[in-house]
């Protein structure tokens, strides 16, 4: 019987922290489920162009998943955009252009991606990976780090040469939207030693102290 108290009371000790463990597991995994689902139920318009251009030129997955890679790709016609541009340019009146961008545009542009809660390789305007009769192509790896619906945004840094002075412009070419789907197992595997060792400090202190007052 003297023995009792302390049993249950250690048992309660280990028993808190068990479905401490069980709460903090289950409820991100409910919550991002429930945020695939509802996103799921939506209807997304996979790439949207902010110029009168080809959806085409961006090439993406049709389905992601937290954690795991996907490329992203972008081939396009530097030349015949840069011709584009410029035709609007030469035929806008004052405060009528395109982005704000005036002068002569060059071909040769550089892009860059950039999203919230995306992991991405190569970082800041980039170079086209490969060039050839006027195309340009771009590569990606890219990470979605949480579940739900996120946008990627591409934008072009291009070169204008404007009363003999040389600058560069940022356009806004296109945005891509994603609906990642949840990966629990994974999930686990980068929080789940986390979330037992803020566990076990807490026992271990309880524990420590009951020692202490008991003696």
């Amino acid at each position: 019987m003297p023995n009792s108290e302390p049993e249950s009371g250690l048992n309660f000790n280990f028993i808190m922290p068990a479905a401490l463990l069980l709460v903090l597991l289950i409820v991100p995994f409910s919550i991002n489920s429930f945020m695939h689902l509802m996103s799921a139920k939506r209807q997304f318009n996979p790439v949207i162009m902010k110029l009168p251009m080809d959806s085409t030129a961006i090439t993406i997955p049709s389905a992601v998943k937290q954690y795991e890679s996907f490329e992203v790709a972008l081939n396009l016609e530097t030349k015949q955009l840069s011709r584009f541009l410029n035709e609007i340019v030469a035929t806008a009146s004052e405060g009528t252009s395109i982005q704000g961008i005036t002068g002569v545009v060059s071909p040769y542009m550089k892009a860059e991606i950039a999203g919230e809660d995306f992991e991405i390789d190569r970082q800041g305007p980039q170079e086209p990976v490969s060039a050839y009769n006027g195309m340009g192509s771009w590569r990606w790896r890219v990470i979605p780090e949480s579940s739900g619906s996120h946008d990627l945004k591409f934008q072009l840094h291009l070169l204008t040469q404007d009363a003999g002075q040389q600058t560069e412009k940022i356009l806004d070419l296109a945005e891509a939207r994603f609906s990642v789907q949840a990966n629990p197992s994974e999930w686990f595997k980068r929080n789940g030693l986390w979330i037992a060792l803020s566990l076990l400090v807490p026992v271990v202190i309880i524990l420590g102290l009951r020692r202490r007052y008991a003696r």
